[in-house]
C-alpha cells in the first residue's frame, strides 16, 4: 500500500512539474490584448480555456475556448480588454483527466522587440540591452538580466517600456512625479521571491544591505559569490517595502528599494 502511495506522489509530482512548460505569453497591440500559447503536450489537451481577470489569482471567468487545443502554438486577440493591466491565464485539461492552470501573467504594454531576438545573441554574453528615459541611462544589461528588468516594471509598476531596437529600451513613467524605477539588481520576481542579479559577481566584491521600511538593518550579505541568487520569501516577516543599500568593492553601488506583495 504504501508503494503504491508513493508512486501515485510520484506521478503526480511529475505532472506537475511537467505543467510548468505549458507557458503564454500576453502584450497590447494597437489597443487590443494578443495572447499566445505553447502546448507541449500536443494531442494529450482535449480541452482548453483562456480565461481572464482585473485579479491576478480570482474572479477568472473564460473569454475564449480554441476548437483545436492540441494544436503546438495558436494565439487570440482579445479585442475588449478595456484596462491595459489585466491578468490572464490558460486552463487545461489532459487526456488522463488531470487538469492545470498556467501562472496568471499580467499584459504588458509598449512595444517589446527583445522577443524576436535569436537565441545565438541572447546568450551571448556580450550582447546588452540599455534601458533609458529621456535624460539619461538607467542600466546595460545582458538579455537574461533586462528580462528580469521587465518583470518587475510589468509586475510592480504602471511604467511602459518601449523598444526602440532589440537592444534599445525607452522607459516611460506611468507618473511623471514619481521616477521610481525597480533595481536591475536587487527586484521582486513574479513569484515574490527577491532576486539578486550581478553578473560580474566573480570578478568584485558585492555586499548587500537590506533594511525594513523604518530603515532598520534586517540582515547582511557580507560576500556574494554568485551571478544569481534568490533570496527565500521567509527571509521577510511581512510584506510591504524593503530598502537595501549595494555596495560594490565597499563602495556604494545603489541605493533603492524593492516591494514584498501580500499574496507570498
Amino acid at each position: 500500500m504504501k508503494r503504491i502511495f508513493l508512486v501515485a506522489l510520484s506521478v503526480i509530482f511529475y505532472l506537475h512539474l511537467q505543467a510548468q512548460q505549458f507557458a503564454i505569453n500576453v502584450s497590447a497591440v494597437n489597443n487590443k490584448v494578443r495572447i499566445e500559447w505553447v502546448n507541449p503536450y500536443r494531442d494529450s489537451v482535449v480541452q482548453l480555456n483562456i480565461q481572464r481577470s482585473w485579479d491576478s489569482v480570482k474572479n477568472f471567468r473564460t473569454i475564449f475556448v480554441p476548437l483545436s487545443p492540441e494544436l503546438p502554438q495558436n494565439g487570440y486577440v482579445d479585442e475588449t480588454a478595456g484596462y491595459p493591466g489585466m491578468y490572464y491565464r490558460a486552463f487545461y485539461v489532459l487526456a488522463n483527466g488531470s487538469f492545470f492552470f498556467t501562472k496568471a501573467k499580467k499584459v504588458t504594454s509598449g512595444l517589446d522587440f527583445t522577443n524576436e531576438v535569436p537565441v545565438e545573441q541572447a546568450n551571448d554574453t556580450s550582447f546588452l540591452v540599455t534601458i533609458h528615459d529621456d535624460d539619461s541611462v538607467i542600466a546595460q544589461l545582458s538579455y537574461n538580466g533586462y528580462k528580469h528588468f521587465k518583470d518587475s516594471i510589468i509586475n510592480y509598476t504602471r511604467d511602459t517600456l518601449y523598444s526602440l531596437s532589440d537592444a534599445d529600451i525607452l522607459i516611460r513613467y506611468y507618473n511623471n512625479d514619481i521616477k521610481w524605477i525597480p533595481s536591475a539588481h536587487v527586484f521582486t520576481t513574479s513569484d515574490g521571491y527577491v532576486q539578486i542579479y550581478l553578473a560580474d559577481a566573480l570578478q568584485n566584491n558585492y555586499k548587500l544591505r537590506v533594511l525594513d521600511e523604518n530603515h532598520k538593518q534586517l540582515f547582511v550579505i557580507q560576500h556574494i559569490t554568485q551571478p544569481q541568487l534568490l533570496l527565500d520569501k521567509t527571509d521577510f516577516m511581512q510584506s510591504g517595502w524593503y530598502y537595501f543599500e549595494l555596495f560594490e568593492n565597499d563602495k556604494l553601488k545603489e541605493r533603492n528599494k524593492f516591494y514584498i506583495p501580500k499574496d507570498f
